[in-house]
């Protein structure tokens, strides 16, 4: 659905040009790694986490002991400090149905629902399902679909300028919204859906259902992509 999310697009160039990436899925820990204490700033206070703890935002390992006994003048030791950042996402969706109550035939259009993302990577927007609105009602009807229509913008004057597209048309209109400084702070714009109700449409009760799937890019090999927490064990 570019056009839906063409705001998004614009918004990152504009901030940030997001730069063309490979996607890291992160290393393995080294041999012998041992999980350790660590502290997390909570309200100006240290809490402490142990090793093995789940709930932490974040966890640390240690690895490479090393030791020397001679006399010779110089030892080098060579010291490396590495972390492994996730993806994370943190979205608002003002709604997830529209129900239209229709007394007349007509072209009718509404703005309920408000849409927010923000992320620190590339994220994937999969539209799946979308169609004209189904008579519910089998071997009845003269027509049997509702035109339906999508559009963005703050208000109708917007959606008009932006463009309507086509329910069916999202199904194969993906987005890949990229990393960038205004993605971070946070992306938003408004939802619209356009009806178009003809004297054929007859009463009866029409609906459709479909699916938004947002897919983070950079998932670490050691995050249950699953539930969004630490995978166990830990690679």
């Amino acid at each position: 659905m570019k056009r839906l999310f063409v705001l998004f697009a614009i918004m990152a160039l504009v901030f940030v040009p997001a730069m063309a990436m490979a996607y890291n899925p992160g290393q393995e820990l080294p041999a012998g790694a041992v999980e350790v204490e660590h502290w997390e700033m909570v309200n100006g206070a240290w809490v402490s986490h142990p090793s093995g703890d789940v709930t932490s935002l974040a966890r640390c390992w240690r690895s490479g002991p090393t030791q020397g006994s001679c006399n010779k003048e110089n030892w080098v030791i060579d010291f490396t400090h590495h972390a492994s950042m996730a993806q994370w996402s943190d979205w608002t969706i003002g709604g997830t149905r529209w129900d239209w109550r229709i007394l007349k035939p007509g072209t009718y259009a509404a703005d309920c629902i408000e849409f927010t993302l923000k992320s620190n990577n590339d994220v994937l927007i999969d539209y799946e399902g979308f169609a004209d609105l189904q008579y519910l009602e089998t071997g009845a009807g003269v027509k049997r679909t509702i035109d339906t229509y999508y559009s963005f913008g703050e208000d109708i004057v917007a959606a008009e300028r932006n463009g309507w597209v086509r329910a069916v048309d999202l199904n194969t209109d993906d987005d890949l919204i990229l990393d960038s400084a205004a993605l971070h702070g946070g992306m938003s714009t408004k939802l619209l859906n356009k009806i178009v109700v003809e004297n054929c449409n007859s009463s009866c009760e029409y609906e459709d259902t479909a699916t938004i799937t947002l897919k983070l890019q950079n998932i670490k090999l050691w995050v249950d992509g699953v539930n969004g927490t630490w995978a166990n064990p830990q690679v």
